[in-house]
């Protein structure tokens, strides 16, 4: 087979001068970018603004590919006015700089959703509300609910002026597309992650557009069966109309030792169902908009997904991603690596269902935010960073380098706080690692994994609130034993349980069930699906205990084929079959 040539042009002094069309399809085993049909190598560079010194000097390494701007910008310069207009102004000025810099570099902004201080200020009936009214929440400004409908509707027209303007501007024709932002940093987190640092949850969102997305949720799940929604809720006077979101007292409540049973605390998990849906539903609302202005040519991409590996409150995460991947207007995912293990020798591991991801065609890109050792030159630097010398710098991005290309997905190096790549070293070192990941493009890019890790991402609805007695797993989970799987030595490729049945037949040897607590009865069938052809199916905690109906032992002993006991508290103890050692 002959090679496909690929893009990977540095920057001259001529402007294009045709818009070109992106996409994201298969290209060597694993989604690709692509310009006009052909590849292109994954490699951006972002910073806030575009500046002289990394625009210039990125440029001349070899990447073309660049991003730029972030929440504070959008907060200080709302493109949306007050008198229903949009001056993009300040995006206007920092594109056109850059591409005089380097007019035949490409770029994606990123573009806030977030709605103004005035258009808050002004629909106050649309914003979000807390269970909890204290000192925390009443420090910050009011956000909007996602749930808003008014929002929805004139954020997205606002949203779209925008977008058709940048589109219809010369710098248009150098636009991969739009990163779509939304809630705290960009990342499409609801907002109670501002008050994530506690065990003591602000617990949105009880305000009455949610309220009534709620309603309009159940009145779906349950087929406008009233009788079906009392008996689900346990209150024979229900109505749909009375429906309220549970507060933060129902949250903390389980009924089951550690444990939510659906039989008494099935309105909490209904809450979360519908309250992760809504940031769905409002992300790809506002990704349809960008692939309906571009006419499909222009990519969509947002921070989403991420594996839940950050010890906060459940509703924070996004936990409707197995929904967002198959949604047709949505092209790249985004996250930035663990922050917990981002030391030398450590993992930096990448905070996406990668396995899932490819799966459904979507393209990943890691944010390489790692702080150099030019951070600790600084009069005030940043306690966050830990190289002293630029050979530890170097090893940093080198991890990064080797995490994204041997993942087949796309990198973005990244400059939070300015100035960490103004070392010649440095540059030089990004231009070896751009120059690799061409010859990488022409080279296989699927994964040869024989470990499959799957993991329910809706089974924490049926536990209690991390930082508590009533969860004592999940974080461990999702840290400390994800931790263990990178230095295990064996490729491992992650996938959701929704995608269980479709990888059941892609040559995987050993499937490891993390998280499985909650299964649907099409699940439970693709798992007993494996027990064929020499597979290996390792369990954590409580495999298929939960369903929508009930908790059930005997259905996890039935999965697992192991016979176990209940037990209130105490240390979990076993021994080992080969020695008789107790462990």
């Amino acid at each position: 087979m002959a090679l496909l040539p690929f893009l990977s042009v540095v920057a001259e002094d001529q402007p294009l001068t045709r818009k070109p069309a992106w996409s994201v399809r298969e290209y060597r085993g694993m989604p690709g970018l692509w310009r006009d049909g052909r590849p292109v190598t994954p490699m951006m560079f972002w910073q806030w603004k575009p500046e002289d010194y990394e625009v210039g000097q990125f440029s001349k390494a070899g990447v073309e590919l660049f991003t730029f701007f972030g929440s504070t910008q959008h907060y200080q310069r709302p493109y949306w006015k007050q008198d229903g207009s949009v001056d993009p102004t300040f995006q206007d000025e920092q594109i056109r700089y850059m591409l005089t810099l380097a007019p035949q570099s490409f770029f994606i902004p990123r573009i806030f959703t977030t709605p103004p201080a005035w258009w808050v200020e002004a629909n106050p009936d649309e914003r979000l509300v807390y269970s909890v009214s204290d000192k925390r929440t009443d420090s910050r400004a009011p956000r909007i609910s996602y749930a808003s409908e008014k929002y929805v509707r004139e954020g997205g027209e606002a949203f779209r002026h925008m977008v058709r303007h940048l589109l219809n501007t010369e710098a248009g024709n150098n636009m991969i597309g739009i990163h779509v932002a939304e809630g705290p940093s960009g990342e499409w987190f609801h907002w109670d992650s501002q008050y994530s640092r506690t065990p003591d949850p602000v617990a949105s969102d009880i305000s009455e557009p949610m309220r009534q997305r709620l309603i309009r949720y159940l009145r779906d799940k349950y087929g406008n069966d009233v009788n079906r929604l009392r008996d689900a809720w346990k209150d024979p006077a229900l109505t749909f109309k009375s429906v309220q979101v549970p507060d933060l007292a129902q949250r903390r409540r389980t009924t089951a030792g550690a444990w939510r049973d659906p039989q008494k605390s099935r309105a909490v998990m209904d809450y979360f169902e519908c309250h992760n849906l809504t940031a769905v539903e409002l992300l790809d609302h506002y990704c349809r908009i960008v692939k309906e202005e571009s006419d499909g040519k222009r990519l969509t991409m947002a921070f989403f997904g991420y594996t839940q590996d950050v010890n906060w409150p459940i509703e924070i995460d996004h936990r409707g991603i197995a929904r967002m991947l198959r949604s047709k207007h949505l092209d790249i995912l985004s996250a930035p690596h663990t922050y917990y293990r981002r030391r030398l020798g450590e993992d930096g591991e990448m905070r996406q269902y990668l396995g899932s991801a490819a799966l459904h065609g979507k393209l990943f890109f890691d944010e390489g935010d790692d702080q150099t050792h030019l951070e600790k030159r600084k009069p005030r630097p940043d306690g966050r960073c830990h190289v002293e010398t630029v050979e530890e710098s170097q090893a940093l991005l080198y991890r990064e380098f080797g995490n994204t290309v041997t993942h087949g997905v796309g990198l973005w190096y990244m400059d939070l706080n300015g100035g960490w790549f103004r070392d010649p070293v440095l540059v030089d070192t990004i231009r070896r690692m751009k120059k690799w990941a061409d010859v990488a493009m022409q080279h296989p890019r699927g994964r040869v994994s024989q470990v499959a890790v799957i993991s329910a991402t809706e089974s924490e609805y049926y536990l209690g609130y991390r930082q508590s007695p009533e969860n004592e797993i999940s974080y461990g989970l999702y840290h400390h034993q994800m931790a263990v799987f990178h230095r295990a030595g064996a490729p491992f490729d992650w996938y959701l349980i929704d995608d269980l049945e479709a990888i059941r037949d892609k040559g995987y040897k050993v499937f490891v069930f993390l998280d499985c607590f909650y299964l649907t009865s099409p699940q439970l069938k693709a798992v007993e699906s494996l027990r064929s052809d020499g597979r290996t199916l390792i369990w954590f905690y409580a495999p298929g205990y939960v369903s929508q109906e009930d908790l059930s032992l005997p259905r996890t002993e039935a999965l697992t084929g192991f016979a176990l006991e209940p037990v209130a508290e105490g240390v979990l103890q076993g021994t080992l079959n080969a020695t008789g050692e107790a462990v």
